[in-house]
């Protein structure tokens, strides 16, 4: 069995694959070693673990996997990668964004777009089974909460859909805008690529893929676990 973690910017979540089966995928607020002892627990026969921290990170992690004899897998450029990785400053790429591209190449072989919605909007691109880059842009929690931070009256909103199409009171207006430039962006982002690969296939994940996946055109595949199913692809890979 695999435990595959993902420490994001604003949720942890853990799954738990038995070869390629995922067998459970859970969310946490908070993240720590004390999980991970829970978790080997109640799965006792885990093997190998891997790991996508946008965190600190986990103390004592490693010393409590050799005791485990649960062989940790630390991600970065340099690790054993099923894609190359062909960016300009690959030390400052995120795990997440490289195991993103590999659950890409493995679940939808060939020219992708892969477009993560969470607390940042990612989009990166797989050409020909190399990394090529992309682009990051505020998510939508992100956009409503720099309106409330850098203006002097406007309140700090959680996101909810409406129904409107014009703002005809503030929150209606921010939640309307918001989600608007979101929208917008997608789908020239979308339309930017294709006019350059017409090929690729689009991919959307990430956690507020919801709120999207039924107003952007030109999407593919809707895939919410991409990120975890990259990580247990290269466990795979590694073994």
């Amino acid at each position: 069995m695999n435990l595959v973690i993902d420490l994001g910017n604003t949720n942890a979540k853990w799954a738990i694959f038995d070869n390629q089966n995922m067998l459970t995928c859970n969310i946490l607020n908070s993240f720590s070693l004390n999980n991970v002892l829970e978790i080997v627990a109640n799965y006792p026969l885990v093997k190998n673990l891997a790991i996508s921290n946008n965190r600190k990170p986990i103390k004592q992690l490693q010393d409590f996997c050799d005791n485990k004899k649960i062989k940790l897998i630390s991600i970065t450029h340099l690790s054993k990668l099923p894609i190359t990785i062909n960016y300009e400053s690959p030390d400052t790429l995120g795990v997440d964004r490289i195991s993103l591209a590999i659950g890409a190449s493995f679940k939808y072989p060939g020219n992708t777009l892969i477009i993560d919605l969470g607390t940042c909007i990612t989009y990166d691109l797989l050409l020909e089974g190399q990394y090529i880059g992309g682009q990051i842009s505020p998510g939508i929690s992100m956009r409503l909460s720099s309106l409330h931070t850098f203006t002097a009256n406007l309140p700090n909103l959680k996101f909810k859909y409406i129904e409107e199409n014009i703002g005809k009171n503030t929150t209606n207006s921010m939640l309307i805008g918001v989600l608007d430039s979101i929208l917008f962006e997608i789908e020239n982002v979308i339309e930017k690529y294709k006019t350059r690969y017409p090929n690729i296939g689009v991919v959307l994940t990430g956690g507020d893929l919801n709120i999207v996946k039924n107003k952007i055109k030109h999407i593919n595949f809707v895939s919410p676990y991409l990120l975890m199913e990259g990580l247990n692809y290269i466990i795979a890979f590694n073994e």
